[in-house]
């Protein structure tokens, strides 16, 4: 391993600390709705099938 090499087996004091916190404790309404977010964000990017029941953007107009 040179100087310039990373250590990439590294976690930090920080990175075990909220690991432990998100494993002991329950996620906040805000972070489940934040999850779900993403989670459909997701689907709509990998599923090329998606389609959304609230219909186009400019429908009304």
């Amino acid at each position: 391993m040179t100087e310039h090499d990373l250590d990439k087996a590294y976690v930090s004091p920080y990175d075990k600390f909220l690991y432990e916190f998100d494993a002991t404790h329950k996620k906040s309404a805000s972070q489940i709705k934040e999850i779900q977010k993403h989670q459909k964000i997701a689907q709509m990017r990998d599923d090329k099938d998606y389609k959304d029941n609230k219909g186009e953007i400019w429908e009304a107009f």
